[in-house]
């Protein structure tokens, strides 16, 4: 029968549910994304497209992990689940994580730091404090919509990230908000 004296399911079995599972996933978060993507210049609105996007990204972590050990690994991390609220699992990934309904992809060889436009991007040194306060980014941004986000938080940020002290930098007033925002419940958890 396939099946093995633990009561487990077969890994293949597995394999392929994700695999199916993630090709509907991802279809269905596209053509979402698609249709609702002018709402991402509007504040508040642009929580949709997002959703939508970061869920398409979950579908393809679904196809792509049958054949992507690190893709496998990583997403045990998280017992696959998109909605994971654990900074702490999202910072010990290699390539690639959720956080609270957000795709998470790790970049550099060391170092840590991060950037969030749409999806977070974390350097592979990334702290949990680092996971929390580009999440608190990701937050600015549904509440703004990319119109507002981009030029008042989304710019600056890049620009003092990239030429003041690490202190400077995070005591600009958008930092300090992405940083409550990210260790606090608030605004859409």
């Amino acid at each position: 029968m396939y099946t093995d004296i633990t009561g487990y399911m077969p890994e293949w079995l597995n394999d392929l549910l994700r695999f199916v599972g993630g090709v509907l996933v991802t279809a269905a978060g596209a053509v979402v994304t698609v249709g609702t993507a002018p709402l991402l210049l509007i504040p508040g609105l642009s929580s949709v497209p997002l959703f939508s996007f970061n869920m398409t990204f979950y579908g393809a972590m679904l196809v792509a992990s049958p054949f992507s050990s690190s893709v496998k690994s990583d997403m045990g991390l998280i017992k696959w689940n998109p909605f994971n609220n654990d900074a702490g699992a999202v910072a010990s990934s290699n390539d690639i994580s959720f956080y609270k309904g957000v795709f998470v992809f790790r970049y550099g060889k060391s170092g840590g730091g991060g950037i969030s436009f749409g999806i977070i991007g974390l350097g592979r040194g990334a702290s949990v404090n680092t996971v929390r306060h580009e999440y608190g980014h990701h937050k600015q941004q549904r509440l703004m919509g990319l119109a507002l986000f981009t030029p008042i938080v989304g710019i600056p940020s890049l620009i003092s990230a990239a030429t003041s002290s690490y202190n400077e930098h995070a005591n600009r007033w958008y930092e300090r908000w992405a940083t409550d925002w990210g260790n606090n419940g608030w605004f859409w958890l």
